[in-house]
């Protein structure tokens, strides 16, 4: 529900991610000229989002799920994590029950849609400010849905890996050690333990066992290949 007779906690500073230029441009006018509040940066994609988020530290982060390199899902996990007083907004189309599993799971604190009018986002920007939480109706439908059926699909599982973690996702179906992934792909052990535990994160999976059932269901390794 959202509050009566808000009153706009000011000096609020908001950053943005969004891969889509013209989108950008018309969030920073919004919420500089409507707001009055300070868009402290932009990035259009997840990991220089990530970065520049730790750097300047905003009050509140509007964030699309869609983005060129890392999901808006990996975004939120790694500054909630980093950073956990960001309060986060995702701006985006067409929610997915997994997707808003997973959001509502690592702390978002709202969710507009992108078909929904500007005025929505103005109102959300307003009562996240103030510690609130504010979703959408279908944000919410889409969350009791998955709830209610909570089998996840093998697409929907790749669908949150990103490149590197697909890589070591078949490396370790390879029977890579961490230290062997690490030479192959030219990154510290400590790197490719953290793609191990990140990606085994994502799809519920808690041995070597369960990434190898997944690589092999989605095609990506065939344990018979060279007999």
């Amino acid at each position: 529900m959202i509050p009566q007779n808000i009153t706009l906690p000011r000096n609020q500073s908001v950053m943005i991610i969004e891969d889509q230029t013209v989108v950008r441009e018309m969030l920073m006018q919004v919420i500089e000229e409507k707001l009055n509040y300070a868009v402290v940066a932009t990035a259009s994609t997840g990991k220089e989002g990530v970065e520049l988020a730790l750097q300047h530290q905003p009050d509140i982060l509007i964030l699309d799920i869609k983005l060129p390199d890392i999901s808006g899902v990996e975004v939120l996990y790694r500054l909630k994590n980093a950073y956990p007083e960001i309060k986060i907004l995702v701006f985006s189309g067409k929610i997915e029950g997994k997707i808003a599993r997973c959001l509502v799971r690592d702390g978002v604190r709202g969710f507009v849609s992108k078909n929904e009018n500007m005025s929505r986002l103005k109102t959300a920007l307003e009562i996240i400010a103030q510690g609130e939480t504010c979703f959408s109706n279908e944000f919410n439908d889409a969350l009791i849905t998955a709830l209610k059926n909570p089998e996840v699909t093998v697409d929907q599982m790749a669908m949150m890996l990103t490149d590197r973690e697909r890589e070591v996702a078949v490396m370790i179906a390879k029977s890579f050690s961490s230290k062997e992934v690490a030479v192959a792909l030219n990154i510290s052990v400590k790197t490719a333990q953290n793609h191990r535990t990140n990606l085994m994160r994502k799809l519920n999976v808690h041995d070597s066992a369960g990434v190898i059932r997944f690589v092999i269901r989605q095609g990506l390794y065939d344990p018979c290949e060279g007999l």
